[in-house]
């Protein structure tokens, strides 16, 4: 990756505190671009370990610690974050703030799996966060193969979900994701492989940023991307690029409130004969009246019924 070198005081110069954006974080250490767009290489105290790509910081740039030149002393109110639950399913992650728009890459290889999708877009719509649905690899897909793709990614649009279709490789979709990640700041999120940092680099060429291929042996992505950075696109906006997952598990959100993150079914749950209706097996429920007449999806009531069981059992399985 091409990094732009820290900016250091000249010696017996000491500036005052002042703030930033985080941009990069690698372990310890945080990369921040003061006010004036320079960047300091960071580490943090206090409250301000909790730091992460994306959140405004207070930050002292002559701390000149061990490990980097700055120390990060407090984090500002975030207005949205990415949350997840970390490994254990005992912690919040957040995997980066102050976020406009969450887009959820998915592409051929690996295979598409919806109920990562929907868990994304449940995290994003808790957080008031805009979220769209990018299909990658258009170059990859044989016709057959990508008509049934299409047909399967047709449920998000009507749910204010757009679907953009991309190749990072022959360049088909990348106007239109310009478009879309212009003056905001967005997020790349999906399985591990689907090419989001491929896209980046289509986006801006200028990048230089390391891809790898999918492993053949396994069939799963290899992690190119090993921590979150942010980056200005030359049109304008900027985009984090995340880590691959291979699931994604929700935080912060109890088995009675995914209801009100599916937006179909918040739009006709006013007709559910119990105002507290599930939509699992109630009598006169609105949304199991939709599925059944082929209103609703069948994989996302299948989702929504899978983040159930998941937080009823406190043991989250993303794919399953």
């Amino acid at each position: 990756m091409n990094r732009r070198r820290t900016r250091r005081s000249p010696p017996g110069h000491a500036r005052p505190e002042t703030n930033g954006r985080v941009v990069t974080r690698l372990g310890p250490v945080f990369t921040v671009e003061d006010d004036e767009g320079g960047l300091i290489d960071c580490v943090a105290r206090g409250r301000g370990k909790r730091a992460v790509v994306g959140d405004r910081v207070r930050f002292d740039p002559d701390a000149d610690s061990e490990m980097a030149p700055g120390l990060i002393v407090a984090v500002g109110e975030r207005r949205s974050q990415l949350v997840r639950a970390d490994a254990l399913g005992r912690r919040a992650q957040v995997l980066a703030a102050n976020i406009d728009r969450v887009f959820v890459v998915c592409a051929v290889e690996p295979p598409i799996r919806e109920g990562l999708i929907d868990r994304y877009l449940v995290a994003a719509h808790a957080q008031g966060i805009e979220a769209s649905v990018v299909f990658n690899k258009l170059d990859l897909a044989y016709e057959d193969e990508l008509a049934e793709i299409m047909e399967m990614l047709a449920v998000y649009p009507p749910l204010g979900y757009p679907v953009l279709s991309t190749s990072a490789e022959d360049g088909r979709g990348l106007d239109a994701l310009r478009a879309a990640t212009r003056d905001q700041c967005s997020i790349f999120v999906g399985h591990s492989g689907v090419g989001k940092t491929s896209l980046l680099n289509a986006l801006d060429p200028g990048l230089g940023e390391r891809v790898q291929a999918l492993s053949y042996a396994s069939g799963r992505g290899q992690h190119t991307t090993t921590t979150s950075a942010m980056y200005a696109l030359p049109g304008g906006g900027e985009v984090i690029d995340s880590p691959g997952v291979r699931g994604f598990a929700l935080w912060g959100i109890d088995v009675e409130g995914v209801r009100h993150h599916f937006p179909e079914f918040v739009e006709r749950a006013a007709g559910c004969r119990f105002a507290d209706c599930r939509h699992v097996h109630e009598p006169q429920c609105a949304v199991l009246e939709a599925l059944d007449e082929g209103d609703i999806a069948e994989s996302r009531y299948d989702s929504y019924l899978k983040i159930r069981a998941s937080l009823q059992s406190d043991d989250d399985f993303p794919n399953r």
